[in-house]
């Protein structure tokens, strides 16, 4: 009987630029209390103006990602991703509530017009601006996975930068002292310098 060899099934270029289910799963399972904690963290500064009680928006997004509701990109870290499903979960929840008038404020208790959430929140100039960043930020990461690998200490400073860090609190984010940070980011500087001489936004 002649052997009959079965074509091993096609794998679409965008299942392959993506985690796959289980590669999600073990990333969640490898992330570590420090990344856990840095998570916490970031998590905080996106509740705000939300419903969404302390730990449940980086759930959402934990289950978000490995349900592949939002697909994680091999080039990115995955701590990364996880503060950019918090972020933009927290935003579209956001816009949600502002749809419902008068909606009371989950900080005060006190009833706010649509209108005065939304003068509360970022200016479209302020959005675009952080936007800008955002996108030269994940540039620069990317182009550090190329020429570094997985730099843990400089992802995690351009990560932090991201999420309006400085001082003491990037510090603690990094668990880090000044010195070490000091390091980290001339290091950070140097790269930027030589790969993009005439800035990062390009």
């Amino acid at each position: 009987m002649d052997d009959i060899s079965v074509p091993p099934p096609e794998v679409s270029t965008s299942a392959t630029e993506h985690l796959t289910y289980d590669e999600v799963a073990s990333a969640l399972d490898g992330l570590t209390p420090l990344d856990l904690a840095r998570l916490d963290a970031i998590e905080r500064r996106y509740l705000g103006g939300t419903d969404f009680a302390e730990g449940d928006l980086l759930q959402e997004a934990m289950c978000s990602a490995l349900f592949q509701e939002k697909r994680c990109p091999r080039i990115t870290r995955f701590i990364a991703f996880l503060v950019q499903s918090m972020r933009n979960i927290a935003g579209h929840r956001r816009d949600r509530l502002q749809q419902q008038v008068p909606i009371e404020d989950v900080t005060t208790g006190e009833r706010k017009s649509k209108f005065e959430l939304e003068a509360s929140g970022p200016s479209p100039e302020d959005a675009a601006i952080r936007a800008e960043q955002d996108r030269a930020a994940s540039e620069v990461c990317a182009a550090l996975n190329v020429h570094y690998g997985a730099d843990e200490e400089m992802s995690m400073v351009l990560l932090g930068w991201e999420n309006d860090m400085r001082g003491e609190t990037l510090r603690d984010f990094l668990g880090v002292d000044q010195a070490r940070l000091d390091y980290v980011i001339k290091k950070i500087r140097r790269f930027a310098r030589r790969e993009y001489p005439k800035g990062w936004r390009r």
